[in-house]
């Protein structure tokens, strides 16, 4: 079985801290990505293929679609799925 060397591995998928860094994301819209791209969690770390991550941007730019409001959204939905909090 053919291994890939742990640099290109760690090339290719992107945390939440690096997805900060190199994107300029704050943190919750980070975190809204991991629930809008498909997406593993190790341990405690989500990781995201950075092609998966640069397409979903190509075709967000193409259709004008804000792609921080969608992952805010999606961050917010998470941390209150419908029917919580009782709302009687």
């Amino acid at each position: 079985m053919s291994r890939v060397p742990q640099a290109d591995t760690e090339t290719r998928l992107l945390d939440v801290a690096a997805l900060r860094h190199e994107y300029g994301l704050g943190r919750e819209t980070a975190y809204g990505l991991t629930r809008l791209l498909p997406c593993v969690r190790v341990g405690a770390r989500y990781l995201i293929r950075r092609d998966d991550l640069e397409a979903y941007l190509e075709r967000a730019a193409r259709e004008g679609r804000d792609i921080r409001r969608e992952a805010l959204a999606a961050a917010r939905a998470a941390k209150n799925p419908a029917g919580a909090g009782g709302g009687r």
